[in-house]
């Protein structure tokens, strides 16, 4: 399912990162990369940003980027 569509408060784990490749860096850098867990800590308004956590890391994602990403039950 994308990431886009997990409620908040729901852990996942990480299985496909977007296609844009220096989000992709960015993400990377940050640590986040396929088998990371991820919880969506808040959902902004409908086709908004999500806010997430990466253990100690929080950041927020783009709706359309979260879209791209794939995950499955932690």
């Amino acid at each position: 399912m994308p990431l886009s569509s997990v409620g908040q408060g729901v852990r996942v784990k990480l299985h496909t990162l977007p296609a844009n490749p220096l989000l992709v860096q960015r993400l990377r850098a940050l640590g986040v990369q396929p088998g990371a867990e991820l919880e969506v800590v808040r959902r902004g308004k409908p086709g908004g940003i999500l806010h997430l956590a990466c253990g100690f890391l929080e950041f927020m994602l783009r709706h359309e980027h979260a879209q791209q990403m794939e995950v499955g039950p932690a």
